[in-house]
């Protein structure tokens, strides 16, 4: 098991999103395509997700999905697992 992608879940990054000083990794998510370091300066993890899953929830590479039954709100239950949650180097940690 890897890291878990703040976005959908997905728990095989093979890279932390962001380091404990906040640096990206540009780690590109095999399911949902979120890029850490490039799309976070255009979207919160929560706008990102929201059109994922209004686009059907597809994975950027198929192949690496385990089972015909995935379940996206299955996957999405291992955001809760990610703690202290991610916090990109250029947003302020919330108070």
């Amino acid at each position: 098991m890897g890291y878990i992608c703040p976005v959908c879940g997905y728990e095989e990054l093979e890279k932390q999103p962001y380091d404990e000083k906040g640096n990206e990794s540009f780690e590109i998510c095999e399911c949902c395509a979120f890029e850490f370091g490039v799309d976070d300066m255009l979207y919160t993890f929560e706008t990102y997700r929201k059109e994922w899953l209004s686009n059907g929830a597809k994975w950027l590479l198929p192949a690496t999905k385990h089972s015909d039954n995935w379940n996206a709100d299955e996957q999405l239950k291992n955001i809760v697992k990610i703690k202290p949650m991610y916090i990109p180097y250029n947003r302020p940690p919330k108070p």
